[in-house]
């Protein structure tokens, strides 16, 4: 399994570098499919029909290019300045109130009503969209992925975090495998390389470093320990609603990995935050 994973993450790692080598429409296209792909398998999750998820996935991401690309007047204002600050800070707010009710329910476990599985997925898919499409557009595609990667490295340090120090687990209701051991790794490991690449090179152009310079040490490691936070929040809140539609994975199109919703939940908390952060301390 673990053999599966890998080579499934190195191929989709190649698709996204190769994709942003072509092009932004390259790019924007794989980034279309993939929150298609999520909004299917979403919907799916709410036990909407499979077919008809298959469309509305399909014409989001359709749609979705074709804001991106075209950029006709009127959406443009949502995907910049106030337009977006909105958007975002929605986004957030939603989130934060998730987070909370995740954690409060982490050991009790929690069926999440169908509703709110749809709307959610209404919110977040286009919330995310904008966000990712803004970093991409006005500050490229290192920056981008500099909000990406806290993801990763969270996921994949709270993983060998758990496994080495195993303790206390953190979410048996929702997710019984994570534990207080990864989740605190996964903060440490985020924080601690965070200053270490500002240290090391504070002009280079990530979100992190963005945070750092324009912040006090103490308000930077609390955003970036929020940020984590919003990530296991994002993972948590999926589990549950699997966990509620009695299945495993949010589909199979990834092998190794489960469904394309599997790969992104956190993603779909993370982003709407750091763009948020982003315009509200540069002062949109």
């Amino acid at each position: 399994m673990l053999r599966q994973r890998v080579i499934t993450a190195v191929i989709l790692f190649i698709i996204i570098i190769a994709a942003l080598w072509v092009g932004s429409w390259m790019f924007t296209a794989v980034a279309a499919i993939a929150m298609g792909a999520c909004l299917w398998e979403w919907l799916r999750l709410a036990k909407w029909n499979s077919a008809l998820c298959a469309v509305i996935g399909a014409a989001v991401a359709a749609l979705f290019y074709w804001i991106e690309m075209a950029r006709p007047f009127d959406v443009n204002l949502l995907q910049s300045g106030n337009g977006l600050l909105i958007v975002s800070a929605t986004g957030t707010l939603i989130w934060t109130i998730l987070t909370c009710v995740v954690f409060f329910k982490r050991m009790s476990g929690w069926n999440v009503p169908n509703p709110l599985v749809w709307i959610s997925a209404l919110i977040f898919i286009p919330s995310a969209w904008f966000s990712l499409m803004y970093l991409y557009r006005e500050h490229g595609a290192v920056y981008m992925i500099s909000v990406l990667a806290i993801v990763w490295v969270a996921d994949i340090m709270a993983y060998f975090g758990g496994r080495f120090m195993q303790g206390p687990k953190m979410a048996v209701g929702i997710s019984p495998k994570k534990t207080w051991s990864g989740a605190l790794t996964a903060v440490v490991c985020v924080i601690a390389l965070s200053f270490g690449l500002y240290a090391s090179n504070p002009e280079a152009p990530f979100w992190t470093n963005t945070i750092i310079s324009k912040l006090t040490v103490f308000a930077s490691a609390a955003v970036l320990f929020i940020t984590v936070l919003f990530s296991i929040a994002g993972d948590l809140f999926e589990s549950a609603i699997k966990r509620t539609a009695g299945v495993k994975d949010s589909s199979n199109l990834l092998p190794g990995h489960g469904g394309f919703y599997d790969r992104l939940d956190a993603q779909f908390a993370v982003l709407p935050l750091a763009v948020f952060i982003l315009l509200f301390i540069q002062g949109i």
